[in-house]
């Protein structure tokens, strides 16, 4: 009996010990089974569509991983859980990149997305053009991507940044009913938003990208790419065919899809439209520095921050 206490003891250790040791890589493996399960924060925007598509179209089960899609309502709580390791990555830009790297956290530009920020004015402004665009009030979020776009778009134009007046309004349901309701000359917006804003008679006055400003990015903290690579590389395997699906497929197949991931009313059906979308890489070197130059002047960032530091090549062999 007593020979049989210190062998069931033994094994006990023994399976405690092999539990210890096997905790990261349980942590990295789904409920599901052998396939890894990658989280991923992001806000209802165009740029979500192609990974909503990897789950409506299986690709997450031909590249061998679980895509868990969290959508938050607002950046501030995407970030505390990213922050707390509740996600391995998320959609997010290159002045949030800065901004994690700043604060201490080791997160990397792992691809490019096809997020959209739409310059508008209100229906009764007055405006129709960006050229008059000087001296109006626009609402937007302090030291983000939304004013880094709208400072690249003045400066474009020969506008400095302190010739539009800027109000500040951190979410972006407000700035729209301020445009709405004729509190504000303009607004900076993405989708579903700008859409609303234009269905409602404000003008369509120009765009990032229409700019050559692509500053929405995918991330992942370091952590996560050291502990679950081989799943990240697959992801954009299959990000990249779901885009390919896109562009060579008739919208009407997956407009629904659009609509709930994007946030478009339903009465929209029939009417939706998206460009196609690029393939993800890394971003351009000069794109990645111009932002960190932004941010440190902004007091966000160190100007030293690199390339190397900002992004991580998962596309290698």
């Amino acid at each position: 009996m007593k020979n049989k206490i210190v062998v069931m003891t033994a094994l006990l250790i023994l399976l405690l010990t092999a539990a210890g040791c096997s905790k990261k890589e349980d942590a990295a493996v789904s409920a599901a089974g052998d396939k890894t399960l990658l989280r991923i924060g992001m806000m209802s925007s165009s740029d979500v569509i192609p990974y909503v598509l990897i789950n409506e179209n299986k690709l997450s089960d031909k590249y061998n991983f679980e895509l868990d899609l969290q959508v938050f309502t607002s950046a501030k709580d995407r970030d505390a859980a990213f922050q707390a390791g509740e996600l391995d990555g998320v959609l997010t830009d290159y002045i949030g990149v800065c901004m994690y790297q700043n604060a201490g956290f080791d997160v990397k530009i792992t691809g490019i997305t096809d997020g959209d920020y739409i310059l508008v004015a209100g229906k009764n402004s007055g405006i129709t053009d960006i050229s008059q665009i000087k001296g109006k009030s626009i609402a937007i979020s302090e030291k983000t991507l939304i004013e880094y776009v709208l400072d690249n778009i003045s400066a474009e134009n020969g506008l400095a940044d302190t010739e539009v007046v800027k109000e500040i309004v951190p979410r972006i349901p407000d700035r729209l009913e301020l445009l709405r309701n004729e509190q504000i000359d303009l607004g900076l917006l993405p989708e579903p938003f700008a859409t609303l804003a234009l269905s409602d008679g404000a003008v369509r006055l120009g765009t990032a990208n229409e700019y050559g400003l692509y500053p929405a990015v995918s991330a992942f903290s370091k952590t996560a790419l050291d502990e679950k690579n081989e799943a990240v590389r697959n992801l954009y395997k299959a990000y990249n065919e779901a885009v390919d699906y896109m562009n060579s497929t008739d919208i009407r197949e997956y407009e629904k899809t659009v609509i709930e991931a994007v946030g478009y009313p339903e009465e929209m059906l029939g009417e939706i439209t998206i460009k196609p979308f690029r393939v993800s890489e890394l971003p351009p070197e000069e794109d990645v520095a111009a932002a960190v130059l932004w941010a440190s002047e902004k007091g966000l960032c160190e100007s030293a921050l690199t390339y190397e530091q900002m992004t991580f090549d998962v596309y290698g062999e």
